[in-house]
């Protein structure tokens, strides 16, 4: 059927941004929509027919993440510039903070409670809202990105977004800032492929290596289950 040779079209086909093979979630995804649509349509008296797939096993790889010297390597490769200082803001955000990548990408003003050092998520995966605690140093670079870099980049654009793009003084979207970690990754020459998804595995890394409990970290991350923060465990072990 259709449905059929469409999935297989999906394990044949590679992620646009990262040029890999669909993961077997993703493609899980899809199975469970046409059979959705199959329900409806069976449900509405539309038709009859139903979809006969069966979901795919998902293999979970390990997180790749960074070490404490290559994370320092990332800030030293950061432009002493405005655009430098937007850097260390998004290294604030994305490393310090441990946002996802649409996470950040939603931040507005309003977001970063100076007052209490605090970063509210508005826009968490499924919809969840969730506080992280600000570090003090995080807070410093993200104060002064708001109060001298910010300004100047925004021009005359109005907008409440926290990252604001360098040509036009609008928000940033999660492409562009997805671009900019990886050029600054390539400037500090690291030899890893890394994303803003390779610093929130990093930070959670090195937060357990210091001694945080799994609960917290789970909280900080905004995990759904414990199940998904277990994996960096396995990685903090390896590194022992």
């Amino acid at each position: 059927t259709d449905a059929i040779a469409y999935i297989a079209q999906l394990k044949q086909a590679t992620g646009k941004r990262t040029g890999r093979p669909l993961s077997g979630s993703h493609i899980n995804k899809h199975i469970q929509a046409l059979k959705l649509f199959s329900k409806y349509l069976r449900e509405t008296g539309k038709s009859t027919v139903g979809f006969a797939l069966q979901r795919v096993e998902e293999t979970r790889s390990k997180p790749q993440y960074l070490t404490k010297t290559e994370i320092t390597a990332l800030y030293d490769a950061v432009p002493n510039s405005i655009l430098g200082i937007r850097d260390q803001a998004m290294l604030a955000v994305f490393y310090g903070c441990g946002l996802r990548l649409h996470e950040g990408a939603s931040l507005e003003l309003k977001d970063i409670l100076t007052d209490r050092k605090i970063l509210h998520v508005r826009k968490g995966k499924q919809y969840k809202e969730r506080y992280v605690p600000i570090a003090e140093k995080n807070y410093e670079e993200l104060k002064l990105y708001i109060d001298y870099a910010r300004p100047q980049l925004l021009q005359q654009y109005k907008t409440e977004a926290l990252f604001i793009d360098a040509n036009k003084g609008r928000a940033m979207q999660k492409q562009s800032l997805y671009i900019r970690i990886k050029q600054l990754s390539r400037k500090a020459k690291l030899k890893k492929k890394i994303g803003t998804h390779t610093l929130r595995h990093s930070i959670a890394t090195h937060l357990l290596q210091s001694g945080m409990k799994l609960e917290r970290i789970q909280q900080f991350l905004g995990h759904g289950t414990l199940d998904s923060t277990q994996i960096y465990t396995h990685l903090v072990n390896e590194a022992l």
